[in-house]
């Protein structure tokens, strides 16, 4: 019989520019589990340093305004180590000597580069600790754009137009004038939350958008500009068993596409439209592309997979994955489940379940 999972170590924060991000999506799955009856510990990577700050409750986060002023808790945290072999791989110094930190498994709950890319999970997977969510591979493989749409196009799902160029060779501007045309979105090639991402309109604005983008990713995908709905499905199981997709949720951008800002900071950039108003040959349609794909990445536990719906054509093209989507207050992964009848605690419960079957 298998173990039933009583504590759980959340890591949230990170090296990354999606950090605050992960602290309010993880501040929301500490509640939930709170309330659940599970024994909750947290640690919190700092941003600059990349320290591991380790909280041995659920008291690790602080808020005074928007997004910007997330951050972890200064005080209440010991310096966490790790030690690898058997007898605990992570622990603290206490007085008396080191403390062995205790959990049945570890959830993180941590967005962008250094974090969702596989880099972490990797670490994790080295030290033999069972882990929420998608593995190192399928973490590596979704964070990559590039890679993604590749997958998605040898499994005969369409793809939006697209080339791609590395940072330090600027792309050629006839072709992505002939094959593309404008306008484009220039995105870093492995980073989230539309950070890097720009909408060009003009040839004459083309460097710029790439410069932006080179800061965030060393290979940059510059994809055609269609007018398109973006319909979003929220993914639970294991790519080797059960897989359940939920019901399609709409994001609508009241500007000018979904940026950073309209995702976590404006509660005016979009409308989250749950369930999404689209005919259920559709729904079939885009939910079997959904399970495709988590499978073909070998995905476990969550993910969010997204797609346009072109609203000329209704012709549909996969978007992205997102192998840690958001758990904030407005995020779609959870909403999602909630309207198609698992509410946020059932939804942690289930994913703690899948992690502990490995």
């Amino acid at each position: 019989m298998k173990k039933k999972a009583e504590s759980v170590c959340v890591i949230c924060g990170g090296r990354s520019p999606e950090h605050r991000v992960s602290l309010v999506s993880a501040n929301n799955v500490v509640n939930v589990l709170k309330n659940a009856g599970y024994r909750i510990s947290v640690i919190g990577i700092e941003n600059e340093s990349g320290k591991w700050r380790y909280y041995d409750n659920a008291d690790f986060f602080s808020r005074s305004g928007d997004l910007n002023s997330a951050c972890l808790k200064e005080t209440g945290w010991k310096e966490i180590y790790i030690k690898p072999g058997n007898g605990g791989t992570l622990y603290y110094e206490d007085r008396g000597g080191a403390k062995v930190v205790v959990y049945d498994v570890v959830f993180p709950v941590i967005h962008g580069a250094n974090c969702e890319d596989g880099k972490l999970q990797g670490l994790l997977e080295h030290l033999d600790i069972g882990l929420v969510g998608c593995k190192t591979l399928a973490s590596a493989v979704g964070m990559d754009k590039v890679i993604t749409k590749i997958l998605a196009a040898y499994n005969s799902i369409p793809v939006v137009p697209w080339i791609t160029c590395e940072a330090n060779n600027p792309p050629d501007k006839e072709e992505v004038r002939e094959r593309l045309g404008y306008p484009v979105f220039v995105k870093p090639a492995d980073s989230g939350s539309a950070i890097g991402v720009t909408k060009v309109y003009r040839e004459e604005d083309l460097d710029p958008a790439v410069k932006n983008a080179r800061g965030y990713s060393k290979a940059i995908l510059i994809e055609r500009g269609i007018n398109a709905r973006e319909i979003e499905f929220s993914v639970l199981g294991k790519w080797d068993g059960k897989v359940e997709v939920s019901l399609p949720g709409e994001i609508v951008p009241l500007k000018d596409f979904y940026s950073y800002d309209a995702k976590y900071i404006d509660d005016k950039g979009a409308e989250l439209i749950a369930p999404a108003k689209i005919s259920p040959v559709l729904i079939e349609e885009l939910s079997g592309y959904a399970e495709t794909i988590f499978r073909q990445l070998r995905c476990s536990g969550l993910s969010r997979i997204d797609f346009f719906l072109d609203k000329k054509t209704d012709d549909v093209y996969f978007n992205e994955i997102n192998t840690i989507p958001g758990f904030t207050a407005i995020s779609m992964y959870p909403r999602l489940w909630e309207v198609s009848g698992i509410d946020s605690e059932m939804l942690l419960k289930r994913l703690i379940a899948i992690a502990m079957e490995y």
